[in-house]
């Protein structure tokens, strides 16, 4: 009996060893697994990291998972329900939306250079009568400029005369290419419908080989030289239409493209030279009037924020996320190009996510105050 006593008593203290052994093993081991820490960024909690570091999205330094998690409710404004609509905070939605990018810009019109014409003689010669043509008069093309008289373009048709005569078929055919090459004819005539800009010649005046007596331009179709804001210039492309408007008749309205960018820019006033292109088919449109252009560009479908939403506090851009009931959270957030009242979202904010749009001026002032924004990025500007 006593050696069954004995026997029982070494089996329990042994188990009860085995049992404390295998309590310590498992008790190191968890602390083990509580040394493996894991960071996160306060501001954008789905970020993880198994060692310290600093957020991609907003730079801010990694903290403890734990000691943010503890600190979650820190990082909010917490604002009393009854207290919401008496400071007037309103929320909206994030969208996606199809943004268009409009604006407007000032330009003169003029002269479709590619459309100027220089008339010229090809022959020595006197001048006998413009008939009374004069800069600034709209010809059509066959209207008489001027009446010559050269010798060289008589002699030339006095030596097609005789070839004829002799019917010496080889005479005939150099004396005849001669005249083409003359153009020997005593009226000039306008080759083109157009505007007369320049006339070089008078009656009884002399004009040389090559030299030109009229220039002559085309308005059925017009330039119109812009000046567009360099922060607008992204906007702007070869081919795009535009809308142009007279300053001085606003009721009137043509279509236009843009055919070209200039390279240069204007560092004094920041601005970029685009030409574009109009049809003017009843010259209604005048060389240097004063016009208006409308540009518009489709940004596509894109994530917004409404304009108002929008916190710069100089270093980064913030808005206040509603996470709650009352509960409002300071987001860091990188946004693209604004239009129709919106700015694109490009990082920090999800489709369906509620920002603040009105009573942001009460809440950026508790955050400054709060030091939720850090010591570089006090003092915000309000969109």
């Amino acid at each position: 009996m006593r050696w069954m006593l004995l026997l029982v008593f070494i089996t329990v203290t042994t188990v009860g060893i085995y049992s404390c052994a295998s309590e310590n093993k498992e008790g190191e081991t968890a602390k083990v697994e509580e040394k493996k820490e894991v960071y996160t960024c306060p501001m954008h909690p789905q970020i993880r990291s198994d060692k310290p570091g600093e957020c991609p999205i907003c730079g801010m330094a990694l903290v403890p998972l734990k000691e943010a998690q503890h600190d979650e409710h820190k990082k909010h404004i917490m604002v009393a329900h009854h207290k919401v609509q008496l400071v007037g905070i309103v929320t909206e939605e994030v969208i996606r939306k199809e943004l268009i990018k409009s604006f407007s810009t000032v330009g003169f019109v003029e002269y479709n250079k590619e459309k100027i014409v220089d008339v010229t003689v090809r022959a020595y010669a006197w001048i006998e009568e413009t008939f009374g043509r004069f800069e600034g008069e709209l010809v059509k093309k066959g209207d008489p400029l001027m009446k010559i008289l050269s010798p060289d373009i008589e002699v030339a048709m006095r030596e097609y005369e005789l070839a004829k005569e002799k019917g010496d078929e080889e005479l005939i055919r150099s004396a005849k290419e001669k005249l083409e090459y003359l153009k020997a004819q005593s009226i000039i005539r306008s080759p083109i419908n157009g505007l007369i800009i320049k006339k070089f010649v008078n009656e009884g005046g002399y004009v040389k080989e090559g030299q030109t007596a009229y220039r002559i331009v085309d308005i059925s179709e017009v330039w119109v030289i812009a000046e567009i804001p360099y922060r607008l210039f992204p906007y702007v492309e070869e081919g795009m239409e535009v809308l142009v408007t007279p300053r001085d008749n606003p009721e009137e309205m043509y279509d236009g493209v843009v055919d070209y960018i200039f390279p240069q820019t204007d560092r004094m006033a920041r601005t970029v030279k685009v030409r574009i292109k109009i049809d003017n088919p009843e010259y209604k449109l005048k060389p240097d009037t004063l016009v208006e252009i409308l540009l518009e560009k489709e940004l596509g479908e894109v994530l917004v924020v409404p304009e108002s939403a929008v916190v710069d506090t100089g270093k980064r851009t913030v808005v206040f996320v509603e996470t709650g009931k009352g509960m409002y959270e300071p987001r860091m957030v990188k946004l693209g190009k604004r239009a129709e009242g919106y700015y694109q979202v490009l990082h920090g904010l999800k489709e369906g996510e509620k920002v603040v749009v009105r009573g942001t001026f009460l809440l950026d002032s508790e955050a400054q105050l709060r030091g939720l924004y850090g010591t570089a990025s006090a003092g915000g500007h309000h969109h």
